[in-house]
């Protein structure tokens, strides 16, 4: 029983990972889709970007329910937190690749702070405040991203939920591998900043 239920976990949980609340919104608002203008992405900055601050809000939020719904289901359901851990990264997963958008999708980042909410809350906490303090400094948000993303395996270790390690490594290198191109432009100098004027 315990297995099924882990198995319709992970089901739910890809499946509403992979619905792309970024590019429903902005198309359904504003008519633009975000995987063709500015960084072609259709995570929440992109959405704030083509199409203003709220609707980018109400992205990130839509990313964040999506993963933190299906892991609260299987926290009352799976008694394993490796089971548990699972479920998050089906919910990650889905979001990076998408069977709605050609198994392609976004950089998972919001989709991830959902999924590990109910997971343990204070290691991710420290985590997405050092995310907001690095996009605060810089305005990168992938640079926020990337840094809030491997900070959770040293949270991790520092609260003493090692059983959360493997899922903490796992999603860090998902995330690295999906801002490859970020990490170029970074290393370029070409990386947009975050709400910033563009030069007429």
């Amino acid at each position: 029983m315990t297995y099924l239920a882990l198995i319709l976990c992970i089901a739910l949980a890809f499946f509403l990972g992979s619905i792309p609340f970024g590019l429903v919104i902005a198309r359904t608002f504003k008519g633009i889709d975000p995987r063709k203008a500015g960084s072609g992405n259709i995570g929440s900055t992109n959405v704030a970007r083509l199409c203003g601050l709220p609707w980018g809000i109400l992205t990130l939020f839509c990313d964040i329910m999506k993963g933190l719904l299906p892991v609260l289901l299987a926290v009352q359901f799976l008694p394993s937190p490796y089971m548990q851990s699972a479920v998050a990264f089906a919910a990650v997963a889905g979001h990076v690749k998408s069977p709605f958008l050609g198994f392609r999708g976004g950089k998972g980042v919001a989709t991830t702070i959902g999924a590990l909410i109910p997971l343990a809350f204070w290691p991710l906490l420290c985590a997405v405040l050092c995310c907001v303090a690095v996009i605060a400094v810089t305005r990168y948000v992938s640079l926020g991203s990337m840094v809030m993303s491997g900070s959770l395996i040293v949270f991790y270790a520092l609260f003493g939920r090692f059983e959360l390690e493997p899922l903490a490594v796992v999603l860090f290198a998902m995330i690295v591998w999906a801002h490859r191109a970020n990490i170029g432009r970074l290393m370029r100098g070409e990386e947009s900043k975050f709400l910033a004027k563009k030069k007429s």
